[in-house]
């Protein structure tokens, strides 16, 4: 998994103004391009494929992302929202991938 997702993702799931900026899309590419967006704005590249792998990776992408395995508020939404801890369901209810989680 792309090094500089896993950064974004440590910073997204402290900060709910990122959170809130990632639940704008309301499409898919709205999504990518939103978290490609302001990823650059802290400095971190990365492609639209590798967003796409984080969220259907999404539990491992979680697990890279934390030291202590405690989940965020956010992460506990997701989890409670119906996400299985493998897939991230983006908060404005589009899947990251074909089936959807």
């Amino acid at each position: 998994m792309n090094a500089n997702v896993i950064e974004f993702y440590k910073k997204v799931r402290m900060d709910q103004g990122l959170i809130g900026a990632l639940s704008e899309g309301k499409t898919m590419e709205e999504f990518y391009t939103i978290a490609i967006d302001k990823a650059a704005e802290i400095g971190l590249t990365f492609q639209e494929d590798d967003v796409k792998e984080a969220c259907e990776k999404w539990g491992e992408l979680r697990m890279l992302a934390t030291d202590d395995g405690e989940l965020t508020e956010f992460e506990l939404e997701i989890i409670s929202a119906g996400g299985d801890g493998g897939s991230y369901n983006p908060p404005s209810g589009m899947t990251c991938y074909g089936g959807g989680v």
